[in-house]
């Protein structure tokens, strides 16, 4: 039997939509090594030909690896927010629904862009990547607004950590756009910025931490 808020509406099982989002990000990420495959008709009877089938799979390679590690840096990003769940609500399953729509459309945007190296490719897959994170960011609002749903609150650093790494991706994602007017097959290359949001995150949490710990230290000497 499903419980029921104070507010009338139904509290639903957070395992479920946990494992939803576990199965969906592990189809996404399998179904991104289709696009790595031979070319069927070609002959590849000698040590050259087949490496030169496999050069012309490098941009369908460098497009993977992104795509992956991207999922991946995306599905912790949700581990790391339902951690602080205890119940979800229909405003919580609808925006992680959202988010998955994004991360099963990955595929096909990064089949389009190893595929195709120009503009409109790489606008493509950039904006898939920003709906991600718009995504994400609108998820982790909902959990920071509504400590009801939280085993424990969400701190306004992890929160602003959150935002900080998911407008970080925003702007990289732009940025490649940009870059692909000028290097329509090097704009991927931009993607490894990424790297940076995660030591960001963790200075912005630190941060809050120690001022939220300061202020604690002066109220109790001025009780």
């Amino acid at each position: 039997m499903t419980d029921v808020s104070a507010e009338g509406q139904p509290q639903l099982s957070k395992h479920r939509i946990e494992a939803l989002i576990d199965g969906i990000f592990a189809v996404a990420m399998t179904l991104l090594v289709i696009e790595l495959r031979l070319p069927e008709h070609a002959h590849l009877d000698s040590e050259a030909a087949l490496r030169g089938a496999l050069y012309g799979l490098i941009p369908n390679l460098i497009s993977w690896l992104i795509s992956f590690f991207v999922l991946a840096i995306f599905w912790i990003a949700n581990h790391r927010l339902f951690s602080y769940v205890r119940h979800a609500d229909q405003g919580l399953l609808w925006l992680t629904i959202l988010g998955l729509a994004s991360a099963a459309l990955l595929p096909f945007a990064s089949a389009v862009n190893g595929q195709y190296a120009s503009i409109t490719g790489q606008a493509l897959y950039s904006g898939v990547m920003i709906w991600l994170s718009v995504s994400t960011l609108l998820l982790a609002r909902y959990i920071h607004r509504h400590p009801g749903l939280c085993v424990h609150p969400m701190s306004l650093g992890v929160y602003r950590a959150t935002m900080a790494r998911s407008f970080g991706v925003m702007l990289i994602a732009a940025l490649a756009v940009v870059i692909s007017y000028a290097a329509p097959g090097n704009a991927n290359f931009v993607f490894v910025l990424m790297s940076l949001m995660r030591p960001l995150g963790a200075r912005i949490e630190r941060r809050h931490a120690l001022a939220k710990a300061k202020a604690e230290a002066e109220a109790a000497v001025q009780a």
